[in-house]
């Protein structure tokens, strides 16, 4: 359950609370009702049927409007359920509509708050909403709650850090990234992807220094 003190002026806790804010009244419900659910202490396995059967409507069959109606009535049944915050902040961020997916992971994120995917998927939504910034600081984020630095969502965490450093310019802060993780890394998979993005680093570098402007 999520509550914002408005007196802490800083940036980030200012944010949040603005973006949680345009969805005032889903937020207030679930929050509502989650109370209700600690204590009842009352789980509903209708929740999970709904949620797989999203599941199916979203990968198997691509049927988005299907899958949100049955994640919205399993978050409804349940508001402490998840996994159907999670799939349903995923549906959101694949139609865009970036704002309502962050205010779900961020709900996500005080369930579980170290877990690197919900924390991966928020810097993916800043980055979206082109707050890079705030991008860089939950990459960050998730990259410490990670337990195994080879772990895939490493390399995609690279990926989009190095990725918005390029593009803002920060060319050695880019590469102090690469090499830091890189002297981590053990797989040579691992490895590789780093290097590449290093080459891109570079590339990139150059271009901005010769004035060339890729088209």
């Amino acid at each position: 359950m999520f509550s914002f003190d408005i007196n802490n002026h800083s940036p980030r806790n200012t944010l949040n609370y603005m973006i949680l804010l345009e969805n005032s009244n889903f937020i207030n419900k679930m929050q509502n009702s989650v109370s209700n659910y600690i204590n009842n202490k009352i789980i509903n396995i209708n929740s999970e049927l709904l949620f797989r059967e999203a599941e199916d409507d979203f990968f198997y069959f691509n049927n988005l409007k299907r899958a949100s109606e049955k994640l919205k009535k399993a978050i409804e049944l349940t508001p402490c359920h998840i996994k159907s915050i999670i799939l349903y902040a995923d549906i959101c961020f694949v139609k865009g509509n970036f704002k309502k997916a962050l205010s779900l992971y961020v709900i996500a994120n005080g369930q579980k708050p170290c877990d690197c995917r919900i924390l991966a998927s928020i810097a993916n939504c800043y980055s979206s909403l082109r707050n890079f910034e705030e991008a860089i600081y939950y990459c960050d984020l998730a990259l410490n709650c990670i337990e195994s630095i080879d772990n895939a969502i490493c390399s995609q965490l690279l990926e989009l850090k190095i990725t918005i450093l390029t593009e803002l310019k920060r060319y050695d802060e880019a590469c102090t990234t690469f090499i830091y993780y890189k002297n981590r890394l053990k797989s040579s998979l691992a490895i590789s992807i780093c290097s590449a993005l290093n080459e891109k680093i570079k590339l990139q570098k150059k271009l901005q220094d010769s004035g060339l402007k890729v088209i």
